[in-house]
């Protein structure tokens, strides 16, 4: 998890690509530059990021999982670190 401005990141994954990708053929002397993507507010995004931010952010990687609930059998997803990481039920009142 990565606060930015009170703004929760959950980041999914951590790659080298070009910057205008595309259907089209690169160049040998195209450089590719580290990108990241990740969920803010729900919402899918990318950001190009330097070296040392990609091996940051690679560290704090989240998967996305299903979960079923044993109590209420809603399946949701979760963005978790660790597939033994328990997550609480969105739908169930505590």
């Amino acid at each position: 998890m990565k606060y930015h401005r009170g703004i929760m990141k959950y980041i999914v994954s951590v790659s080298k690509t070009f910057i205008h990708r595309g259907n089209h053929k690169h160049r040998d002397s195209t450089k590719k530059y580290w990108h990241i993507y990740y969920y803010e507010d729900n919402v899918f995004k990318t950001k190009r990021v330097s070296t040392l931010q990609a091996l940051y952010y690679k560290t704090q990687k989240r998967k996305r999982l299903k979960y079923i609930c044993p109590e209420c059998f809603n399946i949701f997803l979760g963005l978790v670190k660790s597939s033994k990481e328990e997550m609480d039920c969105p739908y169930c009142d505590d």
